[in-house]
């Protein structure tokens, strides 16, 4: 049986891992569970931060590495610079992957090992022992990773002891949970049976979005993870201008917060501000929020019955 779990990252790509983990420390309070963690094979360095029970990844190429431009990494930040990356959950166990893997599959979607190439299983049964898989964002709208549990990563959420309510009830944002990651596509309805049919997700709540002037819907992914499919109604809006520039992907990742004046307050404090908002929801500019959209929100999902941190 197939148990997507709790998210395991969200990888922000940016030139300089060491500043943009000081402006995650300054702005979010993170736990950290990694700090410049460097892989040769991958030419690139990252960390691993916490936001209650979100887990993000800040990456950079490891830029003196010859070669870093032709690595998978290096390929993604040569065309798009700083930017969102990637969706990465845990899966139960080894037989969920597999079986997940043999379904996306069965469903043409495209899959890749760790060095972007493509999954082959022609040297005999199909087993991949618990080896991460990886999706072509082609074929899921962004890339996706999904992987066992192990001990050799240093999750502290994983502890019988860690506590997400820190980030409610003392941090001044006042974050309540996650509320959702969106994903911008102009194939609304081929997004839309990915993950519902392709990737087992729950189909929540299906409606126009009149700050963004999107259609969307909400699926929940896993545990924790509501993801928004948003198509663009509109000329002109933030996401369609985004969409016209990088075609679909991850567009931004927004967070419940329990007062959106207050937020905005602390926000402006570290001198990040606006692209628009209205009376209930506030999306990043990206150049204060280093290449990428941040979203804070007062509203709930319809159907989100996920618990608050």
């Amino acid at each position: 049986m197939i148990t997507i779990g709790q998210n395991f990252h969200i990888i922000h790509m940016t030139d300089d891992l060491a500043v943009l983990d000081a402006w995650y420390d300054d702005v979010f309070s993170v736990t950290r569970w990694m700090e410049k963690g460097s892989s040769p094979q991958l030419k690139r360095e990252a960390s691993l931060v916490g936001i209650g029970d979100l887990c993000i990844e800040p990456m950079q190429p490891t830029f003196e590495l010859e070669g870093w431009e032709n690595a998978p990494l290096g390929r993604f930040y040569k065309r798009w610079g700083k930017q969102w990356h990637s969706l990465a959950w845990y899966v139960d166990d080894s037989q969920g992957l597999t079986e997940l893997r043999d379904r996306l599959e069965n469903s043409d979607v495209e899959l890749l090992d760790i060095m972007g190439s493509h999954l082959d299983h022609t040297g005999g049964e199909h087993q991949i022992e618990d080896r991460p898989i990886f999706t072509h964002p082609r074929s899921t709208v962004t890339q996706l990773e999904f992987m066992v549990a192990n001990s050799m990563i240093r999750d502290v959420r994983l502890h019988e002891s860690y506590r997400s309510t820190w980030w409610h009830d003392t941090h001044p944002l006042h974050i309540r949970r996650q509320s959702h990651v969106t994903l911008a596509t102009r194939d609304f309805d081929r997004a839309v049976k990915v993950y519902t049919e392709m990737i087992p997700g729950t189909l929540l709540d299906e409606r126009e979005v009149d700050l963004m002037k999107t259609r969307s819907a909400f699926v929940a992914v896993g545990r924790d993870i509501v993801l928004e499919i948003a198509e663009p109604l509109e000329s002109g809006t933030p996401i369609a201008d985004w969409v016209d520039a990088h075609g679909h992907g991850l567009f931004a990742v927004t967070l419940e917060v329990e007062d959106l004046a207050g937020a905005e307050r602390y926000l402006a404090s570290k001198d990040i501000a606006p692209r628009v908002q209205d009376a209930s929801t506030y999306l990043s500019d990206p150049t204060t929020t280093y290449g990428v959209h941040w979203g804070f929100t007062t509203n709930d999902i319809k159907g989100d019955t996920r618990p608050l941190w």
